[in-house]
């Protein structure tokens, strides 16, 4: 047996869902950031070469061939929600796969009999709100806040505690959304038919930062509130960036992307353009500033825990060995609150103090925390926003005479 390696992703990407054509000579794959579900469909031979694109816009994976090998079916948001699509293998136009509904992802064909087969699924969580009697005490049972069906995601308060930011895909696209602080009348922000999220507000509360991927890259976009337009904060062209979130004054964004060894490394830049300067050297890709505006705490990409470091430059230092994700904590003035997702069953919520150096556990959640949901506290520290799994429902889908 001999092998040799096809393809040669960018730093950063991921080449995944491999699937031979019918004769055995083309293989196509997804290519994307996070994998095939959210990345592009490629084709190449397997006697290597330049692999040739089928889809734009992060918008294709799971890829399978017809019986002919003409075309290849996938999954993908292109019209929104989720569904089948169909693509000629040599290139062309994509077009939606007629008589499959939404939510449809992983299809497979027969090699004889003319059928397919595709995975229904869908997802529900919601955002949840829990008062504090103090900053180490619930007050009360968790209320529900937001409850669309899809992703709610990684809620943000805004400066006054009147509103909630947040990132959704009730409509299919993840677009940026806003509210009431009891979640009532919600309003799309933002229409980039891509993922977008990561939704801060600016310390004055005029405005929004967000990270949005329409196209090959995550880019860095500020809209101001209300009835602004998203603008791109120019960075590093030809580069993923992502996690922004605002500087004390206002003035600046931090954002992270990769240095030249491929390491994610926080950068800050005047969010009225300039040109970006690189804070962190040993990794990170989340950042908040401390009240006092002294410290820098940010969390990394390929491991658990909080670091700090003076903003007038010098030494990092670890704070915490939590969380595991990187959106999963807020810095309040005297600690950092955070989302212990390896407490069984469910994940707990728990509060780091700094005088003390102790972790006091404040709520235990009755749901799967969702991943990646993020967790957000009110301005004034009494309230807590947290995003818990609701649905999620799966089952196999077979289409006969498939053409």
């Amino acid at each position: 047996m001999t092998t040799h390696q096809l393809t040669s992703p960018r730093n950063q990407e991921f080449d995944c869902d491999p699937t031979f054509s019918p004769d055995g000579w083309t293989i196509a794959f997804g290519r994307g950031f996070f994998g095939g579900d959210q990345g592009d469909l490629f084709v190449v031979s397997v006697s290597g070469g330049d692999p040739r694109r089928l889809t734009t816009g992060n918008s294709g994976g799971s890829p399978a061939w017809t019986q002919d090998g003409k075309e290849i079916v996938f999954s993908s948001p292109m019209g929104g929600v989720r569904s089948l699509w169909r693509v000629p293998a040599s290139g062309g136009t994509p077009r939606p796969l007629v008589g499959v509904g939404e939510f449809a992802t992983n299809p497979s064909i027969s090699h004889k009999g003319n059928q397919l087969v595709y995975e229904h699924t869908s997802h529900t969580n919601y955002v949840w709100r829990l008062d504090l009697k103090d900053v180490k005490h619930a007050f009360g049972s968790p209320t529900g806040v937001l409850s669309a069906r899809g992703f709610n995601l990684r809620p943000s308060f805004s400066p006054d505690g009147k509103k909630i930011v947040f990132e959704s895909d009730r409509l299919g696209y993840s677009d940026i959304w806003y509210c009431e602080s009891d979640g009532s009348n919600c309003v799309q922000l933002t229409s980039l038919h891509g993922i977008s999220g990561t939704a801060r507000w600016s310390p004055d509360g005029h405005y929004i930062s967000f990270e949005s991927r329409s196209q090959d890259y995550y880019e860095i976009y500020v809209m101001e509130i209300p009835g602004g337009r998203p603008h791109l904060v120019p960075t590093f062209p030809g580069m993923d960036k992502g996690a922004p979130n605002w500087s004390r004054d206002g003035k600046s964004l931090y954002f992270s992307s990769a240095d030249q060894s491929g390491t994610f490394q926080i950068w800050r830049v005047p969010f009225k353009g300039g040109s970006p300067v690189q804070v962190t050297r040993n990794g990170g890709v989340y950042a908040i500033e401390s009240d006092d505006g002294r410290f820098l705490y940010y969390v990394k990409h390929d491991q658990p825990g909080v670091w700090k470091m003076p903003l007038d430059d010098g030494e990092e230092t670890p704070v915490l060995d939590q969380p595991w994700g990187w959106c999963n904590w807020q810095l309040a003035p005297t600690g950092i609150y955070f989302l212990n997702e390896s407490f069984k069953p469910n994940g707990r919520i728990g509060f780091f103090d700094f005088a003390t150096r102790e972790t006091t556990p404040i709520f235990t959640l009755e749901k799967p925390l969702t991943v990646f949901g993020g967790l957000a506290v009110s301005p004034d520290g009494r309230s807590l926003l947290y995003a818990q799994n609701e649905l999620d429902d799966s089952y196999i889908v077979l289409v006969k005479n498939f053409r």
